[in-house]
């Protein structure tokens, strides 16, 4: 008997036992969650039906980033292959919420549950002739119905860890079936190699570029900016930010701020992370001020100019493309608190040269990009962040200089969705 076939027995076997004890909390939360339960049928492959297609791509997202990543590669297979017809997929309801968002005219249905039943339903419904799968969402049932429905697979904008490539490698000869894939198009050499350290032929594996740099906003001219207060403010004194900050990230950096007479040049604008601290973070920053100028966006929104030495801290959503387009310098936060730090990559589009923490492990790559572009400065603590943009703020052309260089930087890492296609062509897969 063929050991996969008893492996891929034993996997669902394991999977309907697991489902059973789940049926309770799927039912609470069918209950309690609408875009749950709306999500629910797709997931259990009772994807909407669509007509025979003999050109049609499914393009799998599984949440929100992989989702994002795909826009790019979806505007290169409309322009190069517009007789395709496009279907759009993801696990989660926030998944399937930005693909109808970044997609809104094209099918976006429910990834399925990786049973038997649900795939081969999922795949009769949707008829893809070509499946295409963002990172690694590999799972052994949905790559086995699409092997036994003759449909092609191929991984794009893959990568994969260590950790991951230590798993695979202890289960790569049971499941899944990795040379079932026909094409693994990866981010970097690095993943690359891992890839061709799992039970793939090498041939099959292409270095085709980060499909994040192609989806980076432009530094272009933006019709929305031009209007809003933030252009107005970009006249005034310079306008330093700490971009995505997290607690007590503000407040150990604002006692260094404060502490600095040549801050009092400058407006500073805070933009935490999660608007919904500012309620309880306005009153603590207020207590140290220290007579400083200080409100919120919601407040000052209407303003003509900000006071030098005034302090903004932003409570809403949405502003921060906006505001990179009018700042000079920024420090960007989760990166002095063991959280893995923030994007790095949309204040360097805007030539925004920018400081970080130490805690940047969920950015290795963009930071070491940047690093070697000298577009970006790694310090220790919150005294070393305020140096750093007070030596900017004193040397306004070395600031322009390193913003500079992180824009240079990021425009060679573009075309990872023309390069893409080309795999995907040169693959026959398109």
């Amino acid at each position: 008997m063929n050991r996969r076939w008893v492996a891929l027995l034993l996997y669902d076997v394991l999977l309907a036992l697991v489902g059973i004890s789940l049926i309770p909390f799927v039912l609470f939360r069918a209950v309690r969650s609408p875009d749950f339960r709306r999500s629910l049928p797709g997931r259990l492959g009772f994807a909407e039906p669509l007509p025979a297609s003999e050109k049609r791509v499914l393009l799998h997202g599984v949440s929100v980033g992989e989702v994002k990543a795909l826009k790019p590669l979806v505007m290169e297979l409309r322009r190069q292959f517009p007789q395709r017809s496009l279907v759009v997929s993801s696990s989660t309801p926030t998944g399937l919420a930005t693909a109808r968002q970044l997609f809104p005219d094209l099918p976006v249905v429910a990834y399925p549950l990786d049973l038997p039943g649900t795939c081969r339903r999922f795949l009769k419904r949707v008829k893809p002739n070509l499946v295409i799968l963002a990172e690694l969402e590999i799972w052994p049932n949905f790559l086995n119905a699409c092997f036994r429905q003759d449909i092609k697979v191929s991984i794009v904008n893959g990568r994969i860890t260590d950790r991951s490539l230590a798993g695979y490698r202890r289960v790569q000869n049971w499941l899944p079936q990795f040379e079932r894939i026909s094409l693994y198009g990866v981010q970097s050499q690095r993943y690359a190699e891992r890839f061709s350290g799992l039970d793939v032929p090498k041939e099959r594996v292409v270095v085709t570029g980060n499909l994040k740099y192609d989806n980076l906003p432009t530094g272009e001219e933006d019709a929305h900016f031009a209007t809003s207060c933030w252009a107005r403010w970009q006249s005034g004194p310079p306008l330093v930010v700490w971009a995505s900050t997290h607690e007590p990230e503000e407040t150990s950096l604002f006692k260094q701020w404060l502490s600095k007479q040549q801050t009092k040049e400058a407006v500073l604008v805070i933009v935490p992370r999660h608007p919904r601290r500012c309620p309880k973070l306005i009153p603590e920053l207020k207590r140290m001020a220290e007579g400083r100028e200080l409100g919120t966006f919601s407040e000052w929104g209407s303003r003509e100019k900000l006071p030098a030495g005034s302090v903004l801290v932003v409570d809403a959503f949405g502003q921060l493309e906006m505001i990179y387009r009018a700042a000079q310098m920024a420090f960007v936060g989760g990166s002095l608190i063991e959280h893995g730090g923030q994007n790095v990559l949309e204040p360097a589009v805007f030539q925004v040269p920018m400081v970080v923490g130490p805690h940047m492990e969920n950015f290795l790559e963009e930071v070491a990009c940047l690093k070697q572009a000298d577009a970006l400065k790694s310090v220790i603590n919150a005294a070393e962040v305020v140096e750093c943009l007070l030596s900017w703020l004193q040397h306004p052309e070395i600031a322009q200089e390193t913003g500079g260089n992180g824009a240079k930087a990021l425009e060679t890492r573009r075309g990872a969705s023309q390069s893409t296609v080309l795999a995907l062509q040169q693959a026959d897969l398109l």
